[in-house]
């Protein structure tokens, strides 16, 4: 009963702890220690070991011998790479769309939009919220045409691209536009423009390495490796 019970206990702390460094509450660089995990979770040692553990063999941290254990920065090229695959795979996966979905599923997409626009405009909104709603949108496509499992890969790339993503909300000062952005490749979509699909596509996922560069050279550098 105490080693499930232990084990129950890390798979929360495991799970608590990933999705604080997902979502950036955690910071990349940030040294973490057992003893204040084990005093804030109010367990042993036992369980905060085996979510360390977890976290070590899927990259989230790192431990420095003599040092200590830190969140692992984010690797530009590991991001480069994601996007480059993203606009491959979601360009053709959006001509599919094209050619297949239904009218139903072109007023899911706009409904989808308009619950960005109505969440920012509450003053308190969190870059998380939006960050999920942007997701469910864009999954849209890949469920109508039948690619649930490819953008299941897509998110899993959580290490690097995922903390990333996060981080293009959080600095973000104009959600206006990529809700224009959204509205554009929704209807580039209706129209079956192919030509004009792929460049506002780029754009789109290309915009945040653009952006974000003084955030990323300057402001943000300690995040990254």
């Amino acid at each position: 009963m105490d080693e499930k019970s232990n084990k129950n206990r890390g798979s929360y702390v495991f799970e608590t702890l990933k999705k604080e460094m997902l979502d950036l509450a955690l910071k990349p660089g940030q040294a973490i220690s057992e003893n204040e995990i084990c005093a804030r979770f109010e367990v042993s040692r036992t369980p905060v070991r085996e979510a360390f553990r977890r976290l070590q063999e899927q990259g989230f941290v790192h431990t420095v011998p003599y040092s200590g254990t830190y969140v692992t920065r984010l690797n530009l090229d590991n991001i480069r790479q994601m996007i480059y695959m993203r606009v491959a795979v979601e360009l053709m996966v959006m001509r599919d769309f094209m050619k297949a979905s239904t009218p139903f599923q072109m007023e899911e997409i706009r409904h989808q939009i308009r619950l960005q626009e109505l969440l920012i405009q509450q003053s308190d909104f969190e870059p998380e919220q939006f960050y999920r709603m942007d997701a469910k949108m864009h999954a849209i496509w890949f469920e109508a045409t039948g690619k649930e499992k490819l953008w299941e890969f897509i998110q899993a790339q959580q290490l690097h691209y995922t903390r990333f993503r996060m981080l293009d909300f959080v600095t973000e000062t104009d959600f206006t536009r990529i809700i224009k952005e959204h509205t554009l490749l929704q209807a580039l979509m209706e129209q079956k423009d192919e030509k004009e699909l792929e460049e506002a596509l780029k754009k789109h996922l290309y915009i945040s390495m653009t952006r974000m560069k003084y955030a990323i050279e300057v402001e943000y550098k300690d995040y990254f490796e």
